[in-house]
């Protein structure tokens, strides 16, 4: 009795896939690499390319897991795309504005880079599955020292 206990035990637990195993992302820079390694608002993220990359691309700023989905295979009707996959996948640069635009889930229509911190640009061929890909990070500064607010004096003021 215990042995047929025991034996469906173990089917159930395949059943309900206890075999989920999560994706994969590595880092190899001749698949993926980001440049420059912090950016500010001025500035323009190039991700170089290897093959075999990938027909999406995503960026997460990491400090609240918030994703951007700038390249998919079926984007809703409203979704603007940096590009569509096939010329993703045939791509060996990508150049990525600071103030480029998207949407999170649900979310509105605002610059990818947004916060100052640590973001992780990420290729894959089906990004949200099983599959994996390859990641690089960067930083984002925001606004650069130079262009930063500074206000005047008043006058009279020493």
């Amino acid at each position: 009795m215990t042995n047929i206990l025991v034996a469906v035990l173990l089917l159930a637990g395949q059943a309900t896939g206890s075999d989920y195993e999560p994706a994969e992302w590595f880092r190899d820079s001749r698949v993926l690499s980001c440049s420059p390694e912090s950016l500010s608002v001025s500035d323009t993220l190039v991700l170089t390319l290897g093959q075999g990359h990938g027909r999406e691309l995503a960026i997460r700023r990491v400090s609240d897991n918030t994703w951007y989905f700038l390249v998919v295979g079926l984007p809703a009707d409203d979704e603007s795309q940096l590009m569509s996959p096939d010329q993703f996948a045939a791509a060996t640069r990508a150049e990525i504005p600071a103030t480029f635009q998207a949407r999170t889930s649900g979310g509105p229509l605002e610059p990818v880079l947004n916060r100052p911190g640590k973001y992780e640009a990420y290729v894959s061929d089906i990004l949200e599955s099983e599959v994996g890909g390859h990641v690089c990070s960067f930083n984002y500064t925001g606004m650069s020292p130079n262009n930063s607010f500074k206000p005047k004096p008043l006058r009279g003021s020493a």
